[in-house]
This record gives C-alpha cells, structure tokens and sequence, in this order.
C-alpha cells in the first residue's frame, strides 16, 4: 500500500489551495468583468454606415447607435443600429437617468427631461435600453433626450416593448441585424411645450445574415401586444407611406429584395 510522504502531502495541499483560490477568483471577479475584454469592439461599428434614411439638421455618433435630428421637430428623424447576440448578450445594470443632450445645438433646440412630464405621454426611446446595454457609457448614451420621442404609454409599454423584445430574441435565430427607427409626424402636428407628437413609429430590420427585410408602421396610440403582427409590411411598402430610403448603401440584389416579406420566417422565432 502506498503512502505518500508529508512532503507530498504538503505539496497537494499547497496546490489544492491555489486551484481553490484560482477557482474563487475566476467565478467572482473575472467571469463578471469577462465583457469588459471585448465589448469595445462593439462601440467600434458605424451604426449609419448603410446609409441614412433622410437629410436631418444634425447626424450624431454615438458608441450603440447613430442618429439625425431635426431641430424643428426637436427630435431624431431615426435612429440606427447595429446588434448580434453578442451586443445584446452583455446586461449590465442601467441608469434609467434622461439628460438633455449637449451636442444639441443650438440649445434652444435641445429638449430636457422636464419637458414631457404632465403631458400623458412617454419618454420613448428610438434606440432602446435594453438593446445597447454592453457598457455603461454605450447605454448612458439611449438617455439622452435627443433619443427620446412623445410616445402613447399604452403603445410604447405594450406593442413597442412587445416589437423591442422580438428584436433583440431575433440576434439569436437571425443574426447581425441592422435596425432603422424613428417617428413619423402630420403636416399640422400637434405640439406640446413647442415638441410636436408624432403621428407614427416605424421601425426597419435587415438581417445581414439571410437578407431579409421586415417592416413596422405603428400609429401613436394605444396598441396592444397581440396585435403588433397586424402592423408589419414590407420595406418597400414602408418606404412608399412614410418617403424614407432605408440602407441605400447596401448591394442592389439586397435592396430588390425589400419588396418581399415572409411573415411565416420571422415569427418563426
């Protein structure tokens, strides 16, 4: 029978400790810091780079999104943005704190957050939250009020969170998607606080992956989450409603195929 000798038996227990050690301090201190190694590559991606959807009065970079804003409007005509599985993957704690955006110039163009309370809207972002929360400072940038639109409670807490949450389940079964969204407004909108309400939401997705197109064209007003399917159309037929061109930098075998909409392939989730 073997015995070891204590000098062995020292020399295990030193090197249990250490993978003890080692193992405490992967689990605790690396695994919940791991993001921090990669997550600059996502702040890297030129969110417009596809082309933007409209002239607007300023064209703003961001780390998750880029964005044009109209200063008459006091709000992003879109918004784009670029997501894998990877982007969306990484949930860090947010701020949930708005701010006035201060490359909003000039300032009398800049909205603050004060300006929608009491209005009976919602602050709604364009390029959400919960899609661009890889860092802290990429989703500090979604609470700038220059990402923010007047949207109906009932819509933006029901079928725009409904479409958000779609989006981002859709990196996992569509990959890399490109996301073009903003508000649409009346010749004679109203205005609250000098801020007109837009009349509509759209949003835009291109899978890179399968070039496929989907698009959503939902009125400012309460719409439940059942149904959000009864707003979806083609690219083509949104670019039609709304005069927008979307992702015109893109190969034109890839545009043509705007006009098509396969409703089955993306509710197959």
């Amino acid at each position: 029978m073997f015995y070891p000798t204590m000098r062995e038996v020292i020399i295990a227990s030193v090197f249990f400790l250490l993978g003890a050690v080692a193992q405490f301090t992967f689990v605790h201190y690396i695994l919940p810091r791991m993001h921090k190694l990669y997550v600059w590559f996502y702040s890297l991606r030129k969110h417009h780079k596809y082309g933007e959807p409209c002239k607007t009065d300023l064209l703003l970079k961001r780390k998750g999104y880029s964005l044009g804003y109209s200063l008459d409007r006091r709000c992003a005509l879109w918004v784009s943005y670029i997501i894998t599985k990877g982007s969306v993957g990484v949930d860090l704690n947010r701020t949930e704190s708005f701010y006035p955006d201060v490359d909003i110039i000039p300032e009398r163009f800049r909205v603050k957050p004060e300006d929608f309370t009491n209005t009976g809207y919602d602050k709604g972002h364009l390029a959400p939250s919960a899609a661009i929360d890889y860092s802290i400072s990429s989703n500090r940038e979604t609470f700038a009020m220059s990402n923010v639109a007047l949207q109906d409670p009932k819509l933006n807490r029901q079928a725009w969170s409904a479409l958000e949450n779609t989006v981002r389940t859709w990196t996992y079964t569509k990959g890399k998607l490109c996301v073009t969204t903003g508000p649409i407004y009346g010749k004679r909108s109203k205005r609250i606080k000098e801020i007109p309400v837009p009349k509509e939401f759209y949003k835009v997705i291109y899978s890179f992956k399968h070039h496929k197109w989907i698009g959503f064209l939902l009125p400012n007003k309460p719409v439940g989450a059942r149904d959000l399917w009864n707003y979806a159309m083609s690219v083509r037929d949104l670019e039609k409603e709304t005069g927008l061109k979307f992702m015109m930098k893109l190969p034109k075998q890839y545009l043509n195929k705007k006009k098509e909409l396969d409703i089955d392939w993306w509710k197959a989730i």
